[in-house]
């Protein structure tokens, strides 16, 4: 999904707009998308594992090419500066799926 999609999505779906009841920017949007494309890599990975190889996540984006900015291959070291914010999102989805279960 492109910003300018998901800015749509989230205005018309979601009913989340920016100032003045204005759809989200894409141009804000755009510095989300490729963490949350990594985070889904690093999740998918979490549900077998407490502690996904960083390395098979890597590969899995060059596989799919994802890249960095210009075109720069996902590293390891890219991977493991995000870990803490995407287990505290693991933790908080879980715990907010567990709830709604009960």
């Amino acid at each position: 999904m492109e910003a300018e999609e998901l800015s749509a999505f989230l205005a018309e779906v979601k009913g989340l707009r920016g100032r003045g009841g204005k759809p989200v920017s894409a141009g804000n949007l755009r510095r989300y998308l490729l963490p949350f494309r990594i985070y889904n890599l690093w999740a998918d990975q979490r549900v077998r594992s407490e502690t996904p190889s960083l390395e098979a996540i890597a590969q899995e984006c060059a596989a799919q090419g994802i890249t960095a900015q210009h075109n720069k291959p996902i590293t390891t070291a890219y991977i493991a500066d995000q870990v803490a914010d995407f287990e505290r999102r693991w933790q908080a989805l879980t715990h907010h799926h567990a709830q709604s279960e009960q």
